[in-house]
């Protein structure tokens, strides 16, 4: 999984990388003529992971990695620069960062309102999908006008109908598309499709709105506001470990931002986590809410899934509980499932299949 954070310059999207993976990367480097973006690859903490891989502590534990993109801000209206397109393009999940925080010393260029700017960044998303739209309906109008091609006049239509939902600013997340036009409109990679995160950074006087219920509306489907506090969170994080929750309680905070950053992305992606046990590694695996047992074999290798037989189910407490494969077999913990049976989150399993 890849995670892209963007938005408008002086937001604290460089804090917010921090936050979320641990780098030290200097705020002010993209104002010293820093154009390449940062880059960092983290292990996703999972204590399901720690206590199944506590049962086989020969092997190695793999975690789900989740690759994070801080690019530098982009000005009102620019967003359709090809090189900052192409990064937003490739990423699984959009971070936008938004700023509330009013501070004299780093002057934002506008007027800070959180609201208008996620509505700001949301139309210009709109836009660069429906620039790429006209300019493919272009192309294709030449070839049907070559080759008639009954595949090429069905994305046309899904094409012309995206577009008219885009002129009325809808998002393509918003609209009830077939699994037909998901798949053939996939390659695009289209923005305002993408599932969509707004970090509101506040100020530290309005740190309680981050754990008052309601206080971040999202506005619309596919997409989630949550807040943070940037400066207040940097400074804790330097303190000595067992100082770190008792100021975390001190400002009223339950946890960091990057728990509660993944749990929602999760949620957005709509993706859950299922475990394998194999010969030299206990390793978790993220795969799409409601994907049948045949698929999440194709996950682990194209091989399981050719040659799928049988899947052998136990959930994670369940396996904790009988402290192995064999001992759970023989209290009948293990459940056969066949390739349509869907994988729940915490599912521990072995693939039968032929080589």
């Amino acid at each position: 999984m890849n995670f892209t954070l963007f938005g408008y310059p002086k937001t604290g999207k460089t804090t917010l990388f921090n936050l979320l993976t641990g780098a030290q990367i200097q705020v002010k480097a993209y104002d010293e003529g820093k154009k390449e973006p940062n880059l960092r690859s983290c292990a996703i903490p999972d204590s399901r992971l720690d206590k199944l891989s506590s049962l086989y502590p020969q092997k190695e534990k793999k975690p789900i990695i989740v690759d994070y993109i801080d690019l530098a801000g982009v000005s009102y209206g620019e967003i359709k620069n090809e090189a900052y397109l192409d990064y937003l393009r490739k990423a699984d999940g959009l971070t936008h960062v938004v700023r509330e925080f009013k501070e004299k010393q780093i002057p934002y260029p506008g007027k800070i309102s959180p609201g208008e700017d996620i509505l700001s960044m949301e139309e210009e998303l709109i836009l660069a999908d429906l620039i790429s739209i006209d300019s493919r309906l272009e192309k294709l109008e030449k070839e049907l006008k070559r080759t008639k091609s009954a595949e090429g006049e069905k994305e046309k239509e899904s094409l012309s109908r995206i577009r008219k939902a885009l002129e009325e600013k809808r998002a393509i997340r918003e609209l009830d598309l077939s699994s037909d036009e998901e798949k053939r409109l996939r390659h695009f990679s289209f923005l305002s499709q993408k599932p969509l995160i707004h970090m509101i950074n506040v100020d530290e006087e309005n740190i309680s709105l981050l754990q008052t219920p309601g206080s971040f509306h999202s506005p619309s489907p596919g997409t989630t506001v949550l807040g943070f506090c940037g400066k207040v969170e940097m400074e804790i994080l330097e303190l000595q470990e067992k100082e770190k929750h008792t100021f975390l309680k001190e400002y009223g905070l339950q946890e960091f931002s990057a728990p509660r950053f993944l749990k929602s992305s999760y949620e957005l992606l709509q993706v859950i986590t299922f475990f394998t046990i194999g010969k030299k590694e206990v390793k978790a695996w993220t795969i799409k809410e409601n994907t049948p047992a045949l698929k999440a074999a194709g996950a682990v290798h194209t091989d399981m899934e050719k040659g799928f037989i049988k899947a052998e189910v136990i959930s994670w407490e369940d396996l904790i509980k009988f402290r192995s494969f064999q001992k759970a077999r023989e209290q009948a913990a293990v459940r056969l499932e066949g390739k349509d049976y869907i994988v729940q989150d915490g599912d521990v399993i072995f693939f039968r299949f032929s080589k």
